[in-house]
């Protein structure tokens, strides 16, 4: 374990801070800088040089990288990231992982996609950036579109199945994602990039790097942009994108440093429609429609909505504005002591559109005037008409925290690391409904979250949701790094101390469908000021409650170097999630034990094989998976589906990962997982019926997948690469009587290298083709409990479908 000496350390010891603990320091830095951390945390950053004992690990092609961290570990760095198609999602670039599948909903990645990691969702998968928390604060959910352009990231790493000890999350029960940005570069530069594509695509990224300035020439900084727009692949409609970042960095001497960073991104997209596989099957490219049918307005007439509106592309949109601010430092308080503080400030305003058809005569526009009977909403001069309202499901969240570290080198073989996290999301979510323009279009893509507010007769506003939730971890942690023989030997005994607490603050009543559809009870709201509420299929009325989740989760890695070619190591971890406000907002909270938290125990052993030109890993794994939560029709209501537990789910599989330096010229990479999946019991319905879940896998986890690349460079100026990965069948519900078949997907991408002339350098041109072979599968699944019809009850499983070939050409250069 290496050592600053006394030469090396800086000279100012910062005393004062060892008179604090390191959580008060951690909270009066956050308070101090209003801001967040970078993508690992810098304490864990600290420990994979402390493990590794290098600060850079070699790496093949960008693909796969030296690993001696005692878990399942892979990682991507950006000499991979810069062949990928421009403006992608950096997590569509993990898809070649062992165990990792991803499914994007476009080529491009505005519009978002999902993840799964060995059987586990997004939402059971922890996604930082900097070491601040990107899931949704109330239901997890990774939003993929709204990542850092890819231009920018050094690095992404994925722990498969375990979690850092400091990582600030209650959720991540399948693992993490790490994403690091760049550091500033030490010479003044511009770098710019120009891309065009398929529908209409267009893309400018531009960076500019100060370079060292300052006393001392120790602070540099970078300022990016970029902003891109292009068509639905099918469909009417397009996706906009603009992204912000900036990096500020600040070298205090000795390893010990201070980093603020800013990032800001807004999507302005129409939304892909999904659909039933026997839809899809009979019209690939089928979405939603292009025609607007303007409402009449006459005075003296029942005017209606016509049939068609609701499914205008216009009013299927996903509008989202988010971004965030994080500090990241490292202090040497003695030779042997260390604090980092990472604090961070988010923020999230996004919908997904959507429409609703109101009555006039509404009880919700009466409210509690005593002579009104409704409101002209479309000003004819009567209240005889049903009216379609533009009805988006607002969700805006302020989020802020901090993950600290003391990290004492006791000697060269011991290493002692004591952390705090504090994670505080206040998460608003609201219906605001607002007008809908003559042409099809909201006049504010936020509803009446900010403008065109309607108002009832009482002066109350008009709303088709209306809570309030509090999401804070208190968390505290424990790792021990013990070396022996030779340093050959690394030990990791750690413990993650989370303390969840949730508060839930329900504004409006809650009603048990009576329709033939069936609905949700955590979101089948009815939000008035009207006394006269009707009480018949009344399931609850506003209430305000707390749930206090907790868990100590150990974790144990041993990593063993037999040659330093050859290593073998062993992890075990438990893994936690808890309950997501909609499971809580769903149930009557004072019933205990109808939705309690996620439990994961995880054993894996691996071998690892790396040199310079040849790294191997191969790994068998085991998950115990306890109180599964789903989503199901309510055992004493066939109206309704309620989030409850599942039960107990054991997985098992192989993963296997190579990377191959076969000349100068060829590169050659390989993964492939195996991941078998049981659910070990069955589920109640209604009626007495029973979903015979038992037995069966879960949903969207396929058993196999492979994946493989080859880059081939001739010239040193010239280089190509085709990828490919193989997935297998996915079970699209819980009694899997439904499947997808299994689909083979392949990119081709090409450079070439221009010389530098007129001050420019590091020009070139770059091809990228996604689905070479033009494929057509169903890709993203929004999996139901069964296809069968259960009291009078059916859910098909819905799916995004894969996009066609895809072209797209791009220049780079700087100066």
């Amino acid at each position: 374990m290496k050592k600053l000496n006394r030469a090396q350390a800086p000279g100012r010891r910062y005393a004062t801070f060892l008179k604090l603990g390191t959580g008060m320091v951690a909270l009066a830095t956050a308070t101090a800088w209003v801001a967040p951390a970078l993508a690992q945390s810098t304490a864990s950053e600290m420990d994979e040089i402390v493990i590794t004992g290098a600060r850079k690990q070699p790496n093949i092609a960008g693909l796969i990288q030296a690993e001696t961290s005692p878990k399942s570990r892979s990682t991507v760095t950006q000499e991979y990231l810069a062949t990928q198609t421009a403006g992608q999602s950096v997590l569509a670039s993990l898809n070649l992982l062992p165990g990792v599948n991803f499914t994007n909903n476009d080529a491009y990645g505005s519009s978002g996609g999902n993840i799964r990691i060995r059987g586990f969702d997004g939402n059971r998968v922890s996604l930082t950036f900097d070491g601040i928390p990107l899931n949704d604060t109330g239901n997890y959910a990774i939003y993929s579109n709204q990542v850092i352009d890819e231009e920018l990231v050094n690095r992404a790493t994925v722990n498969i199945g375990t979690t850092d000890v400091d990582s600030p999350t209650a959720s991540a029960t399948g693992g993490t994602i790490n994403v690091q940005t760049r550091k500033p570069l030490d010479e003044l530069g511009v770098e710019g990039k120009l891309s065009f594509g398929s529908n209409s695509y267009k893309r400018i990224f531009t960076v500019l790097d100060t370079g060292d300035f300052g006393p001392g020439n120790r602070t540099s900084a970078f300022l990016a942009a970029s902003y891109q727009d292009y068509d639905k692949f099918k469909g009417y409609g397009s996706l906009q994108k603009k992204q912000f970042n900036t990096r500020i960095y600040e070298d205090l001497g000795g390893g010990d440093f201070i980093s603020v960073a800013a990032h800001y991104n807004e999507n302005r997209n129409n939304s892909y429609q999904t659909n039933s596989r026997a839809t899809f099957a009979s019209n690939y490219f089928a979405d939603y429609n292009n025609t607007w049918v303007p409402q009449t307005a006459v005075n003296g007439k029942a005017d209606t909505v016509p049939s068609t509106d609701s499914n205008y592309y216009n009013v299927r949109v996903n509008p989202s504005n988010t971004g965030n601010i994080r500090g990241q430092s490292r202090f040497h308080l003695s030779d042997d002591v260390m604090l980092t503080v990472d604090p961070y400030f988010q923020y999230t305003l996004a919908n997904g559109g959507g429409t609703t058809s109101i009555k006039e005569t509404d009880p919700r526009l009466i409210g509690t005037s005593k002579t009104a009977k409704g409101v002209d909403l479309n000003g004819d001069g009567d209240l005889l008409d049903t009216v379609l309202l533009y009805a988006p499901s607002n969700t805006n969240t302020f989020r802020s925290g901090v993950t600290s570290s003391l990290i004492w080198d006791i000697d060269d073989n011991n290493r002692l690391r004591v952390g705090y996290t504090l994670d505080y999301g206040r998460h608003r979510q609201t219906g605001d409904f607002s007008y809908i323009g003559a042409d099809g279009t909201p006049l504010d893509v936020f509803g009446g979250k900010n403008s065109g507010q309607i108002y009832a007769a009482d002066g109350s506003q008009l709303e088709a949701r209306n809570r309030y939730s509090i999401a804070e971890l208190n968390q505290a942690s424990l790792e021990y790094v013990f070396k022996a023989l030779d340093q050959k030997l690394t030990v990791v005994p750690a413990l993650r101390l989370p303390f969840f607490h949730r508060e839930l603050n329900q504004y409006c009543y809650t009603y048990t469908s009576t329709s033939t559809n069936v609905a949700s009870l955590s979101s089948n709201q009815y939000c008035t000021t009207n006394p006269t509420i009707t009480q018949t299929n009344l399931y609850r009325t506003p209430f305000t409650g707390t749930k206090d989740f907790s868990d100590p989760l150990p974790s144990l890695g041993v990593v063993y170097q037999i040659t330093p070619e050859h290593q073998v190591y062993f992890q075990f971890s438990e893994g936690f999630s808890a309950p997501r406000t909609d499971n809580l907002y769903g149930v009557k909270t004072d019933q205990p034990g109808i939705v309690d938290p996620e439990k994961t125990y995880n054993f894996e052993l691996g071998e690892r094989f790396q040199t310079n030109w040849l790294m191997t890993s191969v790994s068998g794994w085991y998950t115990r998976y306890i109180n599964r939560i789903v989503s199901a029709l309510d055992p004493n209501d066939a109206n309704n589906t309620i989030d409850r537990s599942l039960g107990r789910v054991d997985l098992y599989g192989a993963s296997i990962e190579a990377g191959f330096a076969i000349t100068d010229q060829v590169n050659f990479y390989t993964s492939g997982s195996y991941t078998h999946s049981e659910v070990k019991n069955n589920l109640a319905g209604p009626a007495g019926y029973v979903y015979n879940t038992s037995g069966k896998q879960l949903v969207d986890t396929p058993e196999w997948m492979a994946a493989g690349r080859v880059e081939y460079k001739p010239l040193d100026i010239l280089s190509a690469s085709i990828e490919g990965k193989y997935t297998g069948t996915r079970a699209a519900t819980d009694v899997n009587d439904e499947w997808t078949t299994p689909f083979f997907v392949a990119n081709f991408e090409t450079r070439l290298d221009l010389p530098d002339a007129g001050g420019f350098k590091g020009t070139y041109l770059q091809f990228n083709v996604n689905n070479l072979f033009d494929r057509r599968y169903l890709n993203t699944i929004s999996s139901s409990t069964s296809i069968a019809t259960v009291a009078g009850k059916s859910s098909l499983p819905f799916y995004q479908v894969g996009a066609p070939r895809t072209f797209m050409g791009t220049i780079h250069t700087s100066f």
